[in-house]
C-alpha cells in the first residue's frame, strides 16, 4: 500500500506542477515589440486596403457587367429597329410596285379606250361618206330617170326597173343611216 500511496502522491504532485505551468503561460502574454506592432499594423492596413480594392473591383466589375448588358440591350433594340425598318421598306416597295402595275394597267385601259374611240370615229366618218356617196348616186339616178322620162325614151317596163333600182338604193341608204345612228351612240358612250 505504500507503493500505492506513493504513486498517488506523485501523481497529485505532477498535476500540481503541470497546472502551475499552464497558469503561467496563460497569465503572462508575450509582450510585442514596437516593430512587431508596426508590422502588424501595416499588415492590418494592407488587409483593409486589399479588402477595399476587392470591393471596388467587384463594384467596377458589376458596373461593367451592367454596362455590357445595357449595350447588349441597345444592340438588340437597334437590330429590331433595323429589321422593322427593313420590313417597312419592303412593304413600301411592294406598295410602289402595286401602284406601278395599277398605273400601267390604267394606261393600257386608257390607250384601249382611245383606240376604240378612234375606231368608232373612223367608222362614223366612213358611214357618213358612204351615205353621202349613196345620196349622190340616188340623186344621179333620179336625175337620169327624169331626163329619160322627159325625152320619152323609157318604156313602162324600163321606168319600173329604174324606180326599183332607186328604191333599192334608198333602202340601202336607210340601212346605212341606221348604222350611222348606232355608231354615233357607240361613240357617245366612249366619250
Amino acid at each position: 500500500m505504500k507503493t500505492k500511496s506513493l504513486l498517488a502522491l506523485l501523481f497529485f504532485g505532477m498535476q500540481f506542477a503541470l497546472s502551475q505551468e499552464v497558469k503561467d503561460s496563460v497569465a503572462a502574454p508575450k509582450i510585442k515589440t514596437e516593430k512587431e506592432l508596426e508590422v502588424e499594423k501595416a499588415q492590418l492596413k494592407a488587409e483593409k486596403e486589399r479588402l477595399k480594392a476587392d470591393e471596388k473591383a467587384k463594384k467596377e466589375q458589376e458596373k461593367a457587367e451592367k454596362e455590357r448588358e445595357k449595350a447588349e440591350k441597345e444592340r438588340e433594340k437597334a437590330v429590331k429597329e433595323q429589321e422593322k425598318a427593313e420590313k417597312e421598306r419592303e412593304k413600301a416597295e411592294k406598295e410602289r410596285e402595286k401602284a406601278e402595275k395599277k398605273r400601267e394597267k390604267q394606261i393600257k385601259e386608257a390607250e384601249k379606250a382611245k383606240e376604240k374611240r378612234e375606231d368608232a370615229k373612223k367608222e362614223v366618218s366612213q358611214i357618213k361618206k358612204k351615205i353621202a356617196d349613196q345620196k349622190k348616186d340616188i340623186n344621179k339616178e333620179k336625175a337620169n330617170l327624169q331626163k329619160n322620162q322627159l325625152k320619152g325614151k323609157l318604156s313602162p317596163n324600163d321606168e319600173l326597173k329604174w324606180k326599183e333600182k332607186i328604191l333599192k338604193k334608198e333602202e340601202k341608204l336607210n340601212k346605212q343611216q341606221n348604222e350611222l345612228e348606232k355608231a354615233e351612240k357607240k361613240l357617245s358612250k366612249l366619250d
